[in-house]
């Protein structure tokens, strides 16, 4: 019983999870920094390199949250509410205002969307995500909707995820123009495929060699290269499928480079990606009030192409710092209206990261 047990762990070998975790922070922070250089013109031509980027982070942290929430499905709704949806729920409002008391002070200099101080967009925050937490708040929906749906049959939740999947990702079909409505229609199929097949899904990691890789790593780019230099993402349900493609190339290749030592600090930014999350666009927000007044300056606007690297190596650091200093104030990771039989272990979850 005892080798057939150690042989079932090691047929689940989950070590690569916090290594693609940390791809995906990584990617995120350097997708907002060239986001948000952009908006002062110091982004070079990494706009487009942001494009092809983002389609990979946030289906893997969606997809990777689901493969823990299984059990979530047998808890009743008294449960659900106390020991997931009203941390979600906490945390989402209470950055969302931390983020409105940022702007009071940093000027919002991003023209291209609406003022966080806006009365109006404030009130509407919690049905109309449009501040950058728009994603606690789709794990929240996404733990809703797993819980309401788990009595139908598997194959059609998959289904009817994958339907839904392609309409929004197909530009002009299903655009709710809202980033939390269409991101949350965009990648629940990950989260649910996620929550009813994890296990597989651990085995199959298991078994990822180079080969597998390499495939994975070309059609993901010739994906790419259909989708931004020959625009057709029109095509429905090509976007999803790249998405889907790069899910499963972030798992491959984090099982291959867990085990390269030099790269274990990839390791400890998957830990912290949640609080990284939280943090980063401050950061970045701060820079970016900092470079305004320089933006015209020739030798910045030569530094375009370099500037969103520069910035998201430094904006990654100052957060995993900043997080490790903030740890022992709990109650910016964790709920404090949890009881308190339950705490002791939601704190751990989330200060390790397991939101995202």
């Amino acid at each position: 019983m005892y080798i057939s047990l150690v042989k079932e762990i090691r047929a689940e070998n989950r070590e690569w999870i916090n290594f693609a975790k940390g791809a995906a922070i990584i990617l995120v922070v350097l997708y907002h920094s060239s986001l948000f250089l952009n908006d002062l013109g110091l982004a070079g031509s990494t706009p487009r390199l942001r494009l092809v980027l983002s389609y990979f982070p946030m289906p893997v942290f969606f997809f990777i949250a689901g493969l823990t929430a299984r059990r979530m499905l047998t808890w009743n709704f008294k449960d659900l509410w106390r020991r997931r949806l009203l941390t979600l729920v906490y945390l989402y409002l209470l950055w969302s205002v931390i983020r409105v008391v940022f702007y009071l002070v940093v000027p919002h200099l991003r023209g291209t969307e609406r003022s966080p101080t806006d009365l109006v967009n404030i009130a509407l925050l919690p049905v109309w995500p449009t501040s950058s937490y728009w994603f606690i708040w789709a794990l929240a929906i996404f733990t809703l909707l797993a819980w309401l749906l788990r009595k139908l049959p598997v194959p059609a939740q998959i289904g009817l995820a994958t339907v839904v999947a392609v309409l929004s990702t197909t530009p002009g079909v299903l655009d709710l123009d809202n980033v939390g409505w269409d991101r949350v229609a965009a990648n629940f199929l990950f989260f649910i495929t996620a929550v009813y097949f994890p296990h597989a899904i651990y085995r199959l990691a298991a078994r990822v060699r180079v080969w597998n890789t390499v495939v994975l790593v070309a059609a993901y780019i010739a994906i790419a290269v259909l989708l931004v230099p020959l625009h057709l993402s029109r095509v429905p349900g090509l976007i999803l499928l790249e998405s889907a493609v790069a899910v499963a190339m972030g798992v491959a290749l984090a099982t291959l480079l867990v085990r390269v030592k030099w790269l274990n600090f990839m390791n400890t930014l998957g830990q912290y990606s949640f609080q990284i999350y939280l943090l980063h666009l401050f950061l970045v927000a701060g820079a970016l009030a900092l470079l305004a007044p320089f933006a015209e300056s020739p030798w910045l606007e030569r530094a375009g192409n370099a500037l969103p690297f520069l910035l998201a190596a430094l904006v990654l650091v100052a957060s995993l710092y900043l997080a490790k200093l903030l740890r022992r104030f709990s109650f910016l990771w964790v709920s404090p209206f949890r009881k308190r039989q339950t705490k002791s272990v939601s704190r751990r979850a989330h200060l390790n990261g397991d939101l995202l």
